[in-house]
């Protein structure tokens, strides 16, 4: 990429990997549950099926979702449940002890991936708006999915190290249950807000 198409890239897909979503929003709440490095497993599943997501519509296998556009409901009412089941770990960590709780796990991760359609939306806005017909389409998708990747990673780092900073703040066993019930709440909310959307 010259350096102006990749300020251009990056102006462009930045908002849209570092604002709230599901998967972010998870990353906040497991951080402030969990802490980083037991949202480490999460976050790697997630990347991994965020970057399967990429290649796939980057060379063009994604069409099969504006073939069968009822795909997308089907994925996005599956994925408000999961995100209800997970609302419901939290609610759970809120009533019993932490050690007893289990932070999200990889496969939590691919799933949730798999089911945010939201994240669908950012590689095609990238490939549509930055793929040059005067390169080799494999090398642009491979060089365009790692920077996304990447990108990706470090707005993952930045959600869960502010929800872990918020545990800090609030250490107590009263406020660890509080978070609990708060992080479910913003859970159910999200789904609401992906079945409503």
């Amino acid at each position: 990429m010259h350096s102006e198409i990749f300020v251009a890239w990056f102006l462009t897909v930045f908002p849209l990997t570092f604002s709230p979503g599901p998967a972010n929003t998870m990353f906040a709440a497991s951080g402030a549950t969990f802490g980083f490095m037991q949202t480490i497993p999460l976050m790697l599943g997630i990347n991994l099926t965020c970057l399967i997501q990429t290649l796939i519509i980057g060379t063009g296998m994604g069409e099969l979702v504006f073939r069968y556009p009822s795909l997308t409901s089907v994925f996005k009412y599956m994925g408000c449940l999961f995100m209800l089941y997970l609302a419901y770990k939290f609610f759970r960590s809120s009533k019993v002890e932490k050690k007893h709780v289990k932070a999200p796990t990889f496969w939590d991760g691919c799933v949730l991936e798999f089911l945010n359609f939201k994240f669908l939306s950012i590689p095609m806005v990238m490939f549509s708006q930055f793929l040059s017909p005067n390169y080799s389409k494999v090398g642009q998708v491979v060089i365009m999915t790692v920077a996304l990747n990447g990108l990706n990673m470090a707005g993952n780092c930045v959600w869960i190290v502010g929800g872990d900073a918020i545990t800090r703040v609030f250490s107590t066993e009263h406020a660890a249950k509080i978070q609990g019930y708060v992080f479910g709440v913003i859970l159910v909310g999200v789904a609401i807000w992906m079945a409503l959307k």
